[in-house]
């Protein structure tokens, strides 16, 4: 926390001074005690009421707040964000029409991202990438959900799988991310088939951003964990958490895997749940096991408070001299009905 006028804190150097001040004046003996006997002083005041010193510091504290909030603190806050962007990242490899998943995981998971946009908040914008052998970019992040779910019905499944690409074409449609990993970000497109729909990063001389300077933003994949072509996801990781951006992954499938017919006979399509743990762990976020509508719920709600929020240096006076007038109120409150009279 700093201040933009701090001379004003030397003001809490006179508030020890002032409840020396009460202190003081609460030990001069009343009219009654010079009227009274002694003996009896006792029985006409009564005892001392150990409730008299709590407004008093209700009215402490608030002279405190009101000093230094005189001070004009600015603190970084969290604050609501109209900046954040997701990007629902969902597998169509061929494993993914298993149906350990009903109606099968390609199914389970297209139907999963529908329940996830439609709970976010609706101006956190949604992009939408499918990957197989490469990431495809189908939506750019938007707030038009409509966009989103015709792109949706147009998944289809193609052969493997490449986590790590789908990553990687995640960062490059999140704001800001570009510019930030620049040429690193375009050569592991470039190994990727990189999607048209993608711009390479803008050559002017506007300096990139720094990390603390990006909107939030996060990466949803939906996959059966299986990677078997295209970029290492341990490299794509360290991309997306140095460019601040968390992923977090849906399992879809079963413990054990399924059996599925192909191409007039069967074969096992495993399910791999440690690869999309070990990638959301890298990037800070979370594996979540879940597809069902209850549990696809409670993931939205998680990106509502991590991507709906962004800290910014923001001045506090306003919040101070609220709890001011409360601590205010709250002490006069007390003083009315404890004693039938307020300072």
């Amino acid at each position: 926390m700093t201040f933009t006028w701090p001379a004003a804190l030397w003001g809490l150097a006179l508030l020890p001074v002032a409840l020396w001040g009460l202190g003081l004046a609460g030990r001069r003996r009343p009219a009654q005690a010079r009227l009274a006997d002694p003996h009896l002083f006792t029985h006409l005041a009564g005892g001392p009421d150990p409730r008299r010193r709590w407004p008093s510091v209700l009215y402490a504290l608030a002279a405190t707040c009101l000093i230094v909030g005189a001070a004009r603190p600015v603190a970084t806050v969290p604050v609501p964000t109209n900046r954040a962007a997701l990007v629902i990242a969902i597998d169509t490899s061929q494993s993914m029409m298993a149906d350990d998943v009903k109606p099968s995981r390609l199914g389970a998971a297209r139907a999963g991202a529908r329940v996830l946009a439609r709970a976010l908040p609706r101006n956190v914008r949604i992009g939408l990438v499918a990957f197989s052998d490469a990431g495809t970019i189908l939506v750019l992040p938007t707030t038009d959900r409509h966009l989103l779910e015709e792109a949706l019905d147009r998944l289809r499944p193609q052969q493997s799988t490449a986590i790590g690409s789908a990553v990687i074409e995640g960062l490059a449609i999140l704001p800001g991310r570009r510019e930030l990993l620049g040429e690193r970000l375009a050569r592991l497109r470039t190994q990727s088939a990189p999607d048209p729909l993608a711009q390479s990063p803008p050559s002017g001389s506007t300096p990139p951003p720094g990390p603390a300077d990006l909107p939030p933003g996060a990466i949803v994949i939906f996959s059966d964990g299986v990677t078997n072509t295209g970029i290492a996801p341990q490299l794509s990781a360290a991309l997306a958490a140095e460019a601040r951006v968390r992923v977090h992954a849906v399992g879809v499938g079963q413990q054990g895997g399924a059996i599925m017919p192909y191409n007039g006979s069967l074969v096992f399509v495993p399910f791999e749940a440690s690869s999309l743990q070990d990638l959301a762990g890298r990037t800070g976020g979370e594996y979540f096991a879940a597809v069902n509508e209850d549990g696809i719920r409670r993931i939205a709600r998680h990106l509502g408070r991590a991507i709906g929020w962004e800290r910014q240096r923001t001045e506090i006076t306003a919040i101070l001299a609220g709890a001011a007038a409360c601590l205010m109120l709250a002490g006069a409150l007390l003083s009315g009905a404890w004693f039938r009279r307020i300072p």
